[in-house]
């Protein structure tokens, strides 16, 4: 099913205060109302990233897990004690000087290393979180001049992070906790079988690769069987939909916006894997208003 002209903007929520390449705030849209049709149990996100789904979505009972043991525990420390972790961000500057000094730095305290993390991320170049072969950030200055962060949008999404149970573990982990009348939305790196290329590099110690898509496809078969609805988000040309027999496929394109030059951002095709139990042709014209 082809839905690239349909209106897919933002729906409502909290904006995520983290900058996140492949993030789906501008999915939300589209997305939000199909995850509403079935969830009457717990929200599962087991590639977090900037959690912008999940802050549109704002679900009771969530579960969400990311590998990148930062990213979760600056999170936890953000739920926890948002205007510390800001105000400790606000004392360094938008600078390369600053930025590399940060970079090599090693905090201590839980708040200065949520404040690295939340001061990194919104300094480095595209929001791009990377680490060398020896575990090292290795992300270049961004250079944007912009101002680093605001309170407002850190406090609006701390107060649903605080609610969410955080999880620094395997998707596989949390999936398999997945039961009946849960809603799970796997959002992977993007890699694949002739990608040719590692999707933003080296997210954590290892590529996301095609044994990860695999094992990604028996963990969301899995889910389904015990009665959860799932969601799969993939580049298109990877071919990911034949690991996914019976299932709902929806085409999405999309402009690659990781560039410095607006002339130089590409356009790709994604796909959303749905499972079986949703109901996708009647949430699309509940939005377009169509027969």
């Amino acid at each position: 099913m082809e839905v690239a002209s349909l209106d897919i903007g933002r729906r409502g929520g909290v904006s995520p205060f983290l900058k996140w390449p492949g993030g789906k705030r501008w999915l939300t849209g589209l997305l939000v109302p199909m995850l509403r049709q079935r969830l009457v149990g717990r929200y599962f996100e087991p590639f977090l990233g900037s959690g912008a789904m999940f802050l549109a979505l704002q679900p009771k009972d969530a579960l969400l897990s990311d590998l990148n043991e930062e990213l979760v525990d600056a999170l936890r420390v953000i739920a926890d004690s948002p205007e510390e972790v800001v105000g400790a961000v606000w004392r360094l500057s938008n600078t390369a000087e600053c930025y590399y000094r940060m970079r090599s730095a090693e905090p201590r305290s839980a708040v200065g290393k949520a404040a690295r993390f939340l001061y990194l991320n919104r300094t480095a170049w595209g929001g791009i979180y990377r680490l060398n072969r020896d575990g090292e950030f290795n992300t270049p200055f961004g250079n944007s001049g912009r101002v680093i962060c605001r309170l407002k949008p850190v406090l609006d999404a701390a107060g649903h992070f605080a609610r969410a149970d955080l999880k620094a573990i395997d998707f596989e982990t949390a999936m398999a906790m997945a039961a009946d009348g849960d809603v799970v939305y796997a959002d992977p790196p993007y890699t694949g079988p002739s990608s040719g290329h590692e999707s933003f590099m080296r997210y954590t110690s290892y590529r996301f690769d095609w044994a990860d898509q695999q094992r990604l496809a028996s963990a969301a078969l899995g889910a389904y069987e015990r009665g959860a609805s799932i969601v799969v988000s993939g580049r298109a040309e990877f071919g990911i939909d034949a690991l996914y027999p019976g299932w709902h496929a929806l085409s999405l394109s999309r402009s690659c916006r990781v560039s410095r030059r607006v002339d130089s951002r590409s356009s790709f095709n994604e796909i959303l894997l749905l499972s079986p139990n949703f109901d996708p042709a009647t949430s699309l014209r509940d939005q377009t208003g169509g027969p």
